[in-house]
């Protein structure tokens, strides 16, 4: 008889699920992106906070543990569990808003277009990949697993918790899951239409991975009536944590007083 060992997985502590101030009658609602975790959020979060909305972050399936447990998960289930804190959100304060980075924008859009929402903050959303070959995908994933990424592209941290998740989702290319993130944006293109929801854009010029072009071709598309967007000079891909991060959050909380009326 074969015995199966079953693999240890856990999540690291900077990729906890994030509650904060959860008294509030409004509250917002933040999806991180593809490969990310909540910590993506660790500036942004506890800074509408503290202006007096409540805030939760809820981690996607597969993110923040390890590579095997990333490539067991599925398009249905990131969005799944967006739609979940969605409704969770929903039953604990009269207003909520959705802030989604990356590919949490796709996630948010697709939210936006199926639940209620007050207000949507788009923030890189990736509508588009600047790395041509991301649209061969589909293709590449019938013969190709992995592909390694140059030492100079892995990122480094001190934070052993942040190396360890970088070892594991940063070192490479993994191409079942870049095919389900691209599932994930064909089906946010074909919900963009049907979101009427005050929508805020982010982008930026410096974002090598999300081309601003891209994010202007949604916010062309968007059937949203009151929409803005915001494009920075200095950021790269994870603009609400990023070298602008202080800008960002207070065109946020700004946009938030406005179309949800405050906190």
């Amino acid at each position: 008889m074969k015995i199966f060992t079953p693999f240890e997985t856990k999540t690291f502590r900077v990729a906890q699920p994030v509650f904060l101030g959860r008294g509030s009658g409004s509250g917002i609602l933040l999806i991180h992106g593809f490969t990310g975790s909540p910590h993506d959020y660790s500036f942004l979060a506890p800074f509408l906070a503290e202006h007096g909305y409540s805030v939760m972050v809820p981690r996607l399936p597969g993110h923040g543990t390890n590579a095997m447990d990333f490539l067991n998960t599925r398009a249905e289930d990131w969005i799944r569990r967006a739609l979940d804190a969605a409704a969770d959100a929903r039953g604990l304060w009269k207003k909520v808003g959705v802030v989604g980075l990356s590919m949490g924008g796709l996630i948010a859009t697709i939210l936006a277009s199926t639940i209620k929402v007050d207000s949507l903050v788009l923030a890189a959303p990736a509508f588009g990949v600047a790395n041509a070959s991301f649209n061969l995908v589909p293709l590449f994933r019938f013969f190709v697993r992995e592909i390694p990424k140059n030492p100079e592209e892995i990122p480094q941290f001190e934070d052993p918790e942040l190396q360890t998740l970088s070892r594991e989702y940063w070192s490479k290319h993994m191409v079942p899951a870049l095919y389900q993130l691209w599932r994930v944006k064909r089906i946010a293109w074909k919900k963009l239409k049907h979101v009427v929801v005050p929508t805020l854009f982010i982008a930026s010029e410096k974002d090598g991975t999300v081309p601003l072009a891209a994010v202007q071709k949604a916010y062309d598309n968007i059937s949203s009536q009151r929409k803005e967007m915001m494009v920075l000079k200095k950021s790269g891909h994870v603009v609400v944590n990023d070298v602008e991060k202080e800008l960002v959050a207070e065109r946020i909380l700004s946009w938030f007083e406005k179309t949800m009326g405050g906190a």
